[in-house]
């Protein structure tokens, strides 16, 4: 599976030492242009684990021309977010986008392009056997400034079974 992600999953793995787990996960993690700007403005601790997975297994990715209906309905993101949906738009299968913002979220579901967030990737880690357990990792993602809703984090041990 490729995957195409935008700039805050990123850094909230870095933040908890974990960015790793992407590149164990897919086979291909893409970014566009403008996260690949905001991941190299960062100048907190996690900076040096973004730099080293962006020469290791981070890969940027030039935007492709949108269909209109696919711009239409970016219009109204945050450019981040927009490059981010437009970027798994153009790839149509086997892509899944990493995403915690609701409204790219709600974009991305109306064309149709798989999603999942921070805690998505630390589940989908368990599941594979990569993590132990999730609840530690998210009290760990809170410490270091993340901000994670109470709702989704009981979401979250509930399908993690902690």
């Amino acid at each position: 599976m490729r995957m195409v992600s935008n700039t805050s999953p990123i850094i909230g793995l870095a933040k908890i030492g974990r960015i790793s787990l992407l590149k164990s996960i897919a086979e291909e993690v893409l970014i566009p242009p403008l996260v690949y700007r905001e991941l190299l403005g960062k100048i907190g601790s996690e900076s040096d684990q973004i730099d080293r997975a962006l020469n290791d297994f981070i890969r940027i990715m030039d935007l492709m021309p949108l269909e209109i209906a696919t711009e239409n309905a970016v219009a109204d993101l945050d450019e981040g977010e927009k490059q981010a949906v437009a970027l798994a738009a153009t790839m149509k299968e086997n892509v899944l986008l990493l995403l915690d913002d609701r409204a790219g979220r709600q974009v991305a579901e109306k064309l149709n392009i798989p999603t999942t967030g921070l805690l998505g990737i630390l589940l989908l880690a368990k599941e594979k056997g990569l993590v132990g357990n999730v609840v530690p990792l998210i009290e760990e993602l809170r410490d270091n400034g993340y901000w994670l809703s109470d709702e989704v984090i009981d979401v979250a041990r509930r399908l993690a079974g902690e």
